[in-house]
């Protein structure tokens, strides 16, 4: 009797092994990583074109949490971040564009701009990082200058126009002192370190044009910032600035 109980519950175990497995319910819908990734980053995308930068950006950081390796999700962070007033965290992400993404890729390119604009790609390139130190190093003697560069609604990463921006001495122990880049961007920065301290003339023109002719003390020891925008051009804000 006693066998023949045992042999009947292991029937009925085996019984249940060979039905089919249960699934979830059909009601239920289940959102993949993927998708919610490309949700998340799409959202952001229709910020930004709101120009909802911080919004855009909590977006944008959602969707890198769910795929870390992602460039052009980190690259748009980046871009919706230099928007803000979060500097340290635009250049973190551009440094890791620049040093992840694809070689020659459009994300690295405009990250090293970025980078380069801001007075930031020192440190960012490994072997660069011990041949530029030294002179890159800031004296405690000297000043530094830095700013937005914005003009209307022109997106960097949409219509680049580049502007010549030069620091000119304005009094008797500056007269000497000019400095002078052409590689900066309308909607990145721009930054001037090691500058004497005195008095200045901030000069920007783009394609030939000053937009911007502004007068600037320079204390040493100290960083100053002077952003570049309608409210103190010097040409007209329905203004439209060519490319060179």
């Amino acid at each position: 009797m006693r066998t023949l109980l045992i042999t009947a519950v292991l029937g009925l175990a085996i019984a249940g092994c060979q039905r089919a497995p249960l699934t979830p319910a059909a009601s239920v819908p289940v959102e993949t990583v993927g998708a919610l990734t490309e949700r998340l980053k799409s959202e952001g995308d229709d910020l930004m074109k709101q120009q909802r930068y911080d919004e855009a950006a909590v977006k944008y950081q959602a969707a890198l949490n769910e795929a870390p390796g992602d460039i052009r999700i980190r690259f748009a962070l980046a871009v919706a971040l230099s928007h803000t007033p979060r500097r340290e965290e635009t250049v973190t992400h551009f440094r890791i564009v620049m040093q992840r993404g694809a070689p020659g890729s459009p994300e690295v390119k405009t990250a090293r701009e970025w980078l380069a604009n801001a007075g930031e790609l020192e440190g960012s390139e490994g072997t660069a990082v011990a041949a530029s130190s030294e002179s890159s190093a800031p004296d405690p003697k000297k000043g530094l200058i830095r700013g937005k560069i914005r003009w209307n609604d022109i997106e960097p990463y949409k219509k680049r126009i580049a502007v010549t921006v030069s620091l000119i001495g304005d009094d008797a122990e500056t007269r000497d002192v000019r400095m002078e880049r052409p590689d900066f961007k309308i909607g990145w920065g721009y930054t001037f370190k090691n500058v004497p301290p005195g008095s200045y003339r901030l000069v920007a023109a783009a394609a030939g044009t000053p937009m911007w002719d502004l007068k600037v003390e320079v204390p040493a020891s100290k960083d100053t910032t002077l952003d570049l925008n309608e409210s103190n051009a010097a040409v007209a804000k329905d203004f439209t600035p060519r490319s060179n």
